[in-house]
């Protein structure tokens, strides 16, 4: 492909970081543009050769994947993410100029939309929350209002996002209507968790967690607590935490004492053994379910160090350990094994909890 013109490469290149097809009205908008100026000649290049083939909707798209992984690798390895989220950001710049033309065609709007939230999403992971939040909104606004009912993983993604971005640019209260949104309109509590975990993590500054019935002013976990146990409120948190959890089919017993917290210690650390270093070697998992029980487990363990029993948050250490063991690696199982090895300390066969 590198003996092609410039301007088939340019297109091919848009095409292979838009996605699989591309809208006749995306090239149109890329072409008033000084960078992408010479797209039309090169689509045209493209059809002619054999490369592209537009259908009966006006997409454009590549007569195979083949060719879609030669055009995305016209980008070099090193420029390959910049490259893609410049583009991305002026594609949806570009057409979010012409919003009004694109709210009346109900199927376009919707991959417009896809196209914002990808623009947010790239924001959000170079750390520029601003811009991010605008696309994101931008994308929420092109949905149309039965979009929870007819585009429900795309509400749940795009509502989500938007929550976090909020959170970042101190637009508190719009973050906190949208995971109340969002906890309103999952279908199920797995779809829920990462909101109500959002909420109960404490980014947000002086607002109301609707769930929880707190309010909370810092950004860390343990401050956080420290200010509700001040307010007398760590026994909510305790108890969310608690009701969550045995949702997800986990035990959470009413009493544990010393004796209780040696025994799950010693069955935690004879697990670890027999894991050996072939579950340290082992791929992360996916299971979003484990990833979302993982957060809870600590939540709850440090809301037992100020309101229940120091062997209690053995317990909850130790569940969370005992849980990444069975059913894998994950981001959150190095502070799983802090916070066991912190509060279970084996010494000349001694459990001290």
């Amino acid at each position: 492909m590198n003996g092609l013109s410039d301007n088939v490469q340019t297109l091919l290149r848009v095409m292979a970081c838009y996605g699989v097809k591309i809208h006749a009205l995306v090239i149109g908008y890329l072409s008033e543009t000084k960078e992408y100026s010479g797209i039309r000649n090169g689509l045209e290049e493209a059809l002619g050769g054999g490369f592209i083939v537009k259908d009966e909707e006006g997409y454009f798209q590549f007569v195979h994947d083949k060719i879609h992984e030669a055009a995305y690798s016209l980008i070099s390895i090193n420029e390959r993410k910049q490259d893609v989220a410049l583009t991305i950001f002026l594609i949806a710049s570009q057409i979010n100029h012409g919003k009004e033309w694109i709210l009346r065609d109900d199927e376009l709007r919707i991959g417009i939309a896809e196209l914002n939230m990808k623009a947010g999403k790239k924001a959000l992971d170079g750390c520029d929350h601003e811009t991010a939040y605008s696309y994101l909104c931008a994308a929420l606004s092109l949905l149309p209002k039965d979009h929870w009912e007819n585009h429900y993983e795309l509400s749940l993604r795009l509502g989500f996002l938007i929550a976090s971005a909020a959170n970042s640019t101190c637009h508190y209260d719009k973050a906190i209507i949208m995971l109340r949104k969002i906890i309103e309109k999952a279908h199920c509590l797995d779809d829920q968790l990462p909101s109500y975990i959002l909420l109960s993590q404490g980014k947000c500054p002086c607002i109301r967690c609707p769930v929880l019935g707190l309010s909370y002013h810092s950004p860390n976990p343990m401050l956080l607590l420290l200010a509700l146990h001040a307010q007398g409120k760590l026994n909510d948190v305790y108890d969310t935490c608690s009701a969550i959890l045995t949702e997800l089919g986990e035990s959470i017993p009413e009493f544990y004492n010393l004796s209780m917290a040696t025994t799950v210690a010693d069955e935690t650390l004879k697990m670890y053994e027999d894991a050996g270093e072939e579950w340290l070697k082992s791929d992360a998992t996916v299971d979003k379910t484990l990833l979302n029980t993982l957060q809870l487990y600590k939540a709850i363990s440090f809301a037992s160090f100020f309101c229940k029993s120091h062997s209690m948050v053995v317990y909850f250490a130790s569940k969370a350990v005992q849980l990444s063991l069975s059913r894998g690696i994950c981001e959150h199982t190095p502070l799983s094994l802090l916070q066991f090895t912190s509060v279970a300390i084996k010494d000349d066969n001694a459990m001290m909890c």
